[in-house]
C-alpha cells in the first residue's frame, strides 16, 4: 500500500547541483523521461525566465513525483545565501532535509548554516557528496571536514568504487554488495573487488559502532564480538535517523544519475511519515482541515498562488479557509501546474488566487 505523501526538501550552497539532483531524482523515479539540464535549459527546476538567465536557482522549485508507487513532493531550494530565509520555510514544514555537498575540504564550512538550523530544529537530514565525478579529495576527508560542523555523528553508508581515475560504482556498506553505475539506469549488481574488505572492513565496523552509542543491546553484542544481522543494522540505521541521532550520508554525481536511484530507496525506507513532522511542529492530529502556506509565488498569468502543505483533512477548491475561498487547487511539477479538486493530509500543493493570504499563514 502507498505510504502517506511524504515531503523532501534539497538544500545546499550555491552550485553544490541540487537542480540537478531534482532532475536525476525525477528521470530515475519515471516521473519524466528524460534527465533534464539546467545548461541545456530543458529542466523542470529552475524554470523561470530568472532563473534560466542567471543559471541558479532564484526561488523554490517544487515538484511531485512517484517513486515505487509512493507519492513525495520534492522542494529544490536555492542555495545563495540572500534566499536562505525561503530554504528554511520549505526545511521546516518537510519530512526529511538532503544536504547537498560539494566535495571538497574547504567547501565543507558553506553547509554549517544549514546543519545547525536543522539540528536546532530536530529535523531529519541526509547528505549527498555531489560531483565524485570531478572530485579531487577522499571521500573520508571530506567526510571529517563535514563532521566539524555537525552535532550529529554523520555515518557512512557508502564506499566509491575507482576504476583508474574515476569513480564508476560503489559498495553500499549495510548490504556489503558492490555496484556498477550506468548513466539512466539502474546500476549494476557486480562481485566485490578483491581484497574491499581488508581495505574497508574498518569503515563498515565504525558504522555499526556508531549506532551502538544509541543502543545498549546492541553495544553489548559488540562487545561479545557477536554481529548484528543486516535487518538489525537497516532497522537501527531507520530509527536513529527518524530520532535525527545520526546522519546518513551517501554518494554521487546526479549530472551523471549516479546516486539517485540509491537515494530514493533511502528516503522511502527511512524517512516518517508527516504525522511525525507534524508532532515536531506542535500540530495535534486532531481537528478541522489545516494546511500552512510556506511559499508565495506571483506568477505573469493566474496571480498569486499559495504553495501549502496540508497537515489534517481535506482541502478542495471553493473552501473558505481564515474567510478567504481557495479559488483552485493544483499540484506542480516545475512549470506545469494540474488542477485538481482537493488534496489530502501530506500533500504540497498551491492554492490559487488566496489575496489576502501571506507567506507562514496557518490555514483553517
Amino acid at each position: 500500500m502507498p505510504s502517506a505523501p511524504r515531503c523532501v526538501a534539497l538544500v545546499g550552497p550555491y552550485l553544490s547541483g541540487k537542480t540537478s539532483l531534482l532532475e536525476a531524482m525525477l528521470f530515475a523515479s519515471g516521473t519524466t523521461g528524460r534527465h533534464g539540464s539546467v545548461r541545456d535549459g530543458n529542466s523542470v527546476g529552475d524554470h523561470s525566465a530568472e532563473a534560466r538567465a542567471r543559471q541558479m536557482s532564484t526561488e523554490i522549485n517544487v515538484a511531485n513525483a512517484t517513486f515505487l508507487e509512493d507519492p513525495w513532493t520534492i522542494l529544490d531550494c536555492p542555495g545563495n545565501v540572500e534566499l536562505l530565509y525561503e530554504a528554511q520555510q520549505a526545511m521546516l514544514v518537510a519530512d526529511v532535509v538532503v544536504v547537498v555537498c560539494e566535495p571538497e575540504v574547504e567547501r565543507a564550512v558553506t553547509v554549517s548554516a544549514l546543519l545547525r538550523f536543522l539540528s536546532r530544529h530536530q529535523i531529519p537530514h541526509m547528505l549527498y557528496i555531489n560531483k565524485l565525478d570531478t572530485a579531487s579529495a577522499r571521500v573520508r576527508d571530506v567526510l571529517a571536514a563535514l563532521q566539524a560542523y555537525s552535532d550529529q555523528p554523520l555515518v557512512l553508508r557508502q564506499v566509491p568504487l575507482r576504476n583508474a581515475e574515476t569513480i564508476d560504482g560503489y559498495v553500499d556498506l549495510v548490504s556489503e554488495r558492490a555496484y556498477h553505475y550506468r548513466p539512466g539506469q539502474a546500476s549494476d549488481l557486480i562481485p566485490l573487488p578483491d581484497g574491499f574488505w581488508d581495505r574497508e572492513a574498518e569503515t563498515r565496523t565504525q558504522l555499526v559502532e556508531k549506532l551502538a552509542d544509541f543502543d545498549d543491546a546492541l553495544l553489548e553484542q559488540l562487545l561479545e564480538d557477536v554481529q548484528p544481522s543486516k535487518e538489525e543494522i537497516y532497522k537501527h540505521l531507520t530509527k536513529d535517523f527518524q530520532k535525527n541521532l545520526i546522519v546518513p550520508v551517501f554518494l554521487g554525481a546526479a549530472t551523471q544519475d549516479h546516486g539517485a536511484r540509491r537515494l530514493w530507496k533511502a528516503l522511502r525506507h527511512e524517512t516518517p511519515g508527516p504525522e511525525v513532522t507534524m508532532a515536531r511542529l506542535g500540530i495535534k492530529p486532531e481537528g478541522e482541515p489545516m494546511a500552512q502556506v510556506f511559499k508565495t509565488y506571483h506568477l505573469p498569468h493566474t496571480g498569486k498562488l499559495s504553495l501549502s502543505r496540508v497537515w489534517r483533512g481535506t482541502i478542495s477548491e471553493g473552501n473558505v479557509l481564515n474567510g478567504v475561498r481557495v479559488a483552485g487547487v493544483v499540484r506542480l511539477l516545475g512549470a506545469q501546474h494540474e488542477k485538481t479538486t482537493s488534496a489530502k493530509a501530506g500533500e504540497v500543493v498551491g492554492l490559487t488566487r488566496m489575496d489576502e493570504i501571506n507567506t507562514g499563514a496557518v490555514l483553517t
